[in-house]
């Protein structure tokens, strides 16, 4: 059973520098997940909120599979438990 209890952990999003812009739109597109900073050799810094750390696994493997992505790495992670 997974428990409800709130997640939020930053990622650092790699791809190639000409495919900047089509994840950066790939990425917007996911409600829980926002862009705070750039890097035009590819990096791209991303929060994200979730319910549990199974929805935020999905979240992750979702940017991992948007066309140009190369890989996702979980910088910081922190459970809200109440």
């Amino acid at each position: 059973m997974t428990e409800d209890h709130g997640v939020i952990s930053s990622l650092i999003v790699q791809t190639r520098p000409e495919n900047m812009k089509t994840v950066q739109a790939g990425i917007i597109a996911f409600d829980q997940a926002e862009i705070h900073a750039t890097d035009p050799c590819g990096k791209i810094v991303v929060v994200i909120e979730a319910r549990n750390d199974a929805a935020l696994a999905d979240e992750m493997r979702r940017i991992g599979d948007i066309s140009g992505v190369l890989g996702v790495n979980m910088v910081f992670h922190h459970n809200a438990l109440q």
